[in-house]
């Protein structure tokens, strides 16, 4: 049975009573004894354009939130949520009586048009499906502590992928991960369909979800319950929800409440780059140095890294495929780009501590690295602080499954020292000794040391000449800090 209709039009640059110039708001009376909902949001447009749905029950929770593929002409945004089954992008459960409301995120499109939302409902609920709950984060693949290979950002159907969440899981396991973190945007449900395919993987999925701002965007890892992202322009939806405003920065500060971490997603990515000038940069825990998708801006993502470091913020360098779809050739395809992170056990915490502490690199293909540093007797790993009283240091860099190329030696953002590796398979160790000249000292008493390796793709034209370029970057370590001493 037909429940609602409502015909409005979505301005562009405008507001009515039902709209913002960022959101459209309706609302609409679910009646008792429902057992399903079927949700259609139709329009027609001249040119492409996408609207994000976001749909709470009677109860304040989150059933629909998808930002669909983007479309033109007639068009129809579709959702259903059964007491046990839901469409794409939408949680399944009980149909609480009562108002329900819709907001349509204004995100990209650059004409006014008309649409209708319709509501239909199905009687014969048994009043007995509660939203699910999950236990794939709560996995401990291995107890072990070690080198474990994963993908931190991946997108399934649930949101802007290509690919239903079985068939990324089934990617992921033919590329060998050992972890995957698939960060559909705004939406938390593709936790469900985890829950559903995890346990056949031996893969460790973690919890998360990618909020994607007008400003930037930003992955959250370790999530217990799902998070409210609309941060954009935001007062008068937070009124008609009857909630507390959402921003980057509260969002940081619940992902951490709940023991997880925040990470800036492909700050130099075009319009999709990071400029949340407000976010206060310590409240993140992990920063891209490597967007595969930027293509050739890649090579600029080490510099921006170097930039926050010497401002003192102890960001931990992730790297990012953005996959919609795993199994496309180019940079989305599993398999090309890896983070690989040192933790306690392969878990859910695990990886996050590891991440957290900064014993982290990124790689691509088979090549492997270790990287650490021998200071007066002692040797220290990635993520550590060196209390540094002068004096010359010993690098000690690993590397196996390796081409041909220069490894840079870059200290406090500047190359300090380059070294040519050969190609090869096993693991070979090399030694570097950076003389206490070499060690520049930032004004705040601080350096920090960190690898690159390139292949030698194009080779150098004059001796002594070593290049750098985004087609040629295979390994990127995240620092080791100096602290000087003081007397």
């Amino acid at each position: 049975m037909e429940i609602c209709r409502i015909e409005f039009r979505v301005l562009k640059d405008g507001r009515d009573s039902i709209q913002t110039e960022r959101y459209c708001m309706l609302s609409f009376d679910v009646p008792s004894g429902c057992g399903s909902l079927s949700i259609t949001v139709s329009r027609t447009t001249e040119r492409e354009t996408q609207i994000p749905a976001a749909l709470f029950d009677s109860r304040g929770n989150n059933r629909v939130f998808r930002a669909p593929e983007g479309a033109s002409g007639y068009y129809e945004d579709s959702y259903q949520i059964k007491e046990n089954e839901a469409s794409s992008g939408a949680i399944p459960g009980q149909i609480y009586p009562g108002k329900w409301k819709l907001i349509l995120y204004k995100r990209r499109f650059s004409e006014d048009f008309d649409a209708v939302l319709t509501v239909n409902a199905e009687k014969c609920s048994t009043g007995e499906s509660e939203i699910p709950s999950f236990s794939f984060s709560s996995e401990i693949v291995s107890k072990e502590s070690g080198w474990y290979r994963g993908e931190l950002h991946v997108h399934s159907s649930e949101s802007t992928g290509r690919k239903s969440v079985s068939r990324v899981l089934d990617a992921a396991k033919k590329a060998d991960l050992d972890f995957i973190a698939i960060t559909d945007h705004f939406t938390s449900s593709h936790w469900g369909e985890i829950e559903k395919h995890f346990r056949q993987y031996g893969i460790l999925c973690m919890q998360s979800m990618e909020v994607s701002g007008d400003r930037g965007h930003a992955n959250i890892h370790g999530l217990k319950k799902w998070i409210n992202p609309l941060v954009d322009d935001n007062d008068e939806i937070s009124a008609f929800l009857g909630i507390e405003k959402p921003s980057m920065e509260k969002i940081a500060d619940q992902i951490h409440a709940m023991g997880g971490i925040f990470g800036i997603n492909h700050p130099l990515s075009g319009m999709v780059s990071w400029h949340y000038a407000e976010f206060p940069i310590e409240k993140a825990d992990m920063i891209d140095i490597w967007a595969a998708p930027d293509g050739p801006v890649s090579l600029c993502y080490p510099t921006l890294y170097d930039n926050y470091l010497a401002q003192g913020y102890k960001l931990t360098a992730v790297g990012s495929s953005d996959s919609h779809d795993p199994e496309k050739d180019g940079p989305w395809k599993f398999g090309q780009l890896f983070t690989y992170v040192y933790a306690p056990s392969l878990s859910e915490q695990g990886i996050i501590e590891g991440i957290k502490r900064g014993r982290v690199y990124v790689a691509a293909g088979s090549s492997r690295m270790d990287y650490r540093i021998k200071y007066r007797g002692k040797e220290y790993s990635m993520g550590d602080d060196i209390s540094y009283s002068g004096g010359d240091i010993t690098i000690l860099f690993s590397i196996a499954s390796n081409p041909s190329g220069n490894l840079f030696v870059m200290v406090s953002g500047e190359l300090a020292a380059v070294e040519y590796i050969e190609a090869g398979d096993s693991w070979h160790e090399y030694e570097l000794t950076l003389a206490e000249r070499d060690i520049r000292i930032l004004p705040s008493g601080s350096a920090f040391i960190r690898l690159e390796f390139y292949e030698d793709i194009v080779k150098a034209l004059f001796w002594g000449m070593a290049y750098k370029d985004a087609a040629a970057m295979r390994l990127l370590s995240n620092p080791i800090y100096l602290t000087k001493e003081t007397h």
